[in-house]
């Protein structure tokens, strides 16, 4: 266990809940970065540089400490699906993941302070939806799920039942990929501790 202070960059629910599930103590530092999508930005640099300012952010407000953050996104045919803004945009975000496939991609950075020394690592899975009827979406929408979730859908929660198939890390696609997150945070105290 890391002996400096740790800190999760995010108050999404989710990312608490994957992060404590390895076993750490950390504190929770959200960050103040508006999380926009420009045009013309490849879907991996995106997640990467808004995970790196995320982590950023925090530091500026602390001054000894590991700080874990995170970007997720949904890519459907080159196409970067993220939050809905409303429902009627979650009910068109479902429809076009609608029996198809799609990527769920997820930036991280782990920065040291004072060093700000830093590692970056993006993980990506792929996930086939079902064929879903519109009464689905309409119901499924109802519950208020997709809110705030990249893809309008959440893959621990009652969106599970659209999924067909997961390959790779289901971590990643809840929005935090642990099996990368614990390599990166023994690699820092690996190198705090010698």
């Amino acid at each position: 266990m890391p002996k400096k202070r740790l800190i999760l960059a995010s108050n999404s629910p989710r990312r608490i809940v994957l992060l404590k599930s390895l076993g750490y103590h950390f504190d929770i530092v959200p960050h103040d970065i508006e999380e926009c999508i420009p045009g013309n930005v490849l879907p991996m640099e995106l997640v990467q540089n808004l995970a790196f300012l995320k982590a950023a952010d925090v530091a500026r407000r602390v001054c000894d400490a590991i700080i874990v953050s995170a970007d997720t996104i949904i890519v459907h045919k080159k196409s970067i699906l993220g939050k809905p803004k409303d429902v009627s945009d979650a009910k068109r975000i479902l429809s076009i993941l609608n029996n198809s496939e799609h990527d769920v991609i997820s930036g991280v950075c782990v920065m040291e302070m004072p060093s700000r020394k830093k590692m970056l690592r993006i993980e990506r899975t792929h996930i086939k939806m079902r064929s879903i009827k519109d009464e689905e979406i309409d119901s499924y929408i109802l519950t208020g799920e997709p809110m705030n979730k990249a893809g309008a859908y959440a893959i621990q929660g009652e969106g599970r039942k659209f999924i067909e198939r997961v390959d790779g890390s289901y971590s990643n696609a809840v929005g935090l990929p642990l099996e990368i997150i614990q390599e990166m945070l023994d690699n820092f105290i690996e190198d705090a501790n010698a």
